[in-house]
């Protein structure tokens, strides 16, 4: 009995040692995310509040060298392909035949690898295992990444320029990411992508991470110093006030693209000696709903109203007055 159990302890410390630490499987994952040829479709979610947005995209990735994303759904979406294309991402509308830069790369499961395993052999970053799991048909190792380190110090040590929590489903066959949870700070919602479906080592033509002949990439933003520079790149004419106070200098105009919209947006940074002031206005020939800034000026005075397809607003840090006296000049120019 007693060289049995002495055995099964054995075995039991065998099988201890043989499994992966998760630094070894964050390593292997990092491998495979780099190198490895994949396609697939996937399910992104981001829940703010009480309202989920959830895409639906199809993948074609070859290690970092080339990947394209093309969207499923939403429908209002739908055919929108983001494409890694000469070191840079882009935005593609095919409808339109238009393609915009991105300010910022989609988020990308390689940097995040990376950064865990500077910080886990820096002891900067709590890994845990978790149970395995299943995820599109696949055995998966899973792992969480956290930050927070218990101390009785009233003053915590800063964290680490790393996401607050990260949940990770590892492939345990080839080590690609299966899914993938992340949560930036406190009360920030949390981000999940998932694999639904997943296919290894597809046939990639290289046309298939290539733009269409002739299309050109636009930044999606431009700084100009007077309006005519700006109106090259405009489609609609860019309102002008015929007041402002004396003295006052155009001192730059930026126009600003999303990538998912059709037309730009054109700021008009004014100076004066009262003070500084912004004019911003947008043009679509839909039905426009309220346009607010997304964020609040409580120490600016504002003003925003709409002429016919524009939707106007004012900005600044001069009286109201002046403001509405301003906008009554270009309210006259419009008409």
């Amino acid at each position: 009995m007693r060289v049995a159990l002495l055995a099964c302890l054995g075995l039991w410390w065998l099988q201890v040692l043989a499994q992966e630490s998760p630094l070894q499987w964050l390593r292997r994952a990092h491998q495979a995310e780099s190198t490895l040829a994949v396609a697939g479709t996937r399910i992104v979610e981001l829940k703010v509040g009480r309202r989920l947005q959830r895409i639906e995209e199809r993948f074609w990735r070859q290690g970092t060298r080339a990947e394209r994303i093309e969207i499923l759904a939403p429908p209002a979406r739908q055919g929108e392909v983001l494409l890694l294309h000469e070191g840079r991402w882009v935005v593609y509308r095919p409808h339109t035949n238009e393609a915009y830069e991105l300010p910022h790369s989609p988020l990308s499961g390689i940097q995040l690898l990376q950064r865990a395993i500077q910080l886990l052999q820096a002891s900067k970053l709590q890994a845990k295992m978790l149970p395995e799991t299943r995820i599109a048909g696949r055995r998966c190792v899973a792992l969480h990444l956290s930050t927070t380190h218990a101390t009785s110090s009233p003053t915590p040590p800063k964290r680490p320029p790393f996401p607050l929590a990260v949940a990770l489903w590892i492939d345990k066959e080839t080590g690609l990411l299966l899914r993938q949870e992340v949560q930036l700070h406190s009360g920030a919602p949390i981000l999940r992508a998932e694999i639904v479906q997943l296919e290894l080592n597809p046939r990639l033509p290289p046309k298939l991470f290539a733009l269409p002949a002739g299309v050109v990439v636009r930044p999606l933003v431009g700084d100009y110093k007077t309006v005519d520079e700006a109106q090259r790149v405009v489609p609609f004419p860019i309102r002008t006030p015929t007041y402002v106070p004396p003295q006052t200098v155009l001192e730059r105009v930026l126009v600003r693209r999303r990538p998912f919209q059709t037309t730009p947006v054109v700021i008009l940074h004014y100076r004066s000696p009262q003070g500084r002031f912004s004019l911003v206005q947008a043009y679509q020939t839909r039905i426009l709903h309220s346009w607010r800034p997304r964020k609040s000026h409580e120490r600016l005075n504002t003003l925003f109203w709409r002429e016919g397809n524009y939707a106007f607003g004012l900005i600044g840090d001069l009286p109201q007055a002046e403001l509405e006296r301003i906008a009554e000049s270009l309210k006259r120019a419009t008409l």
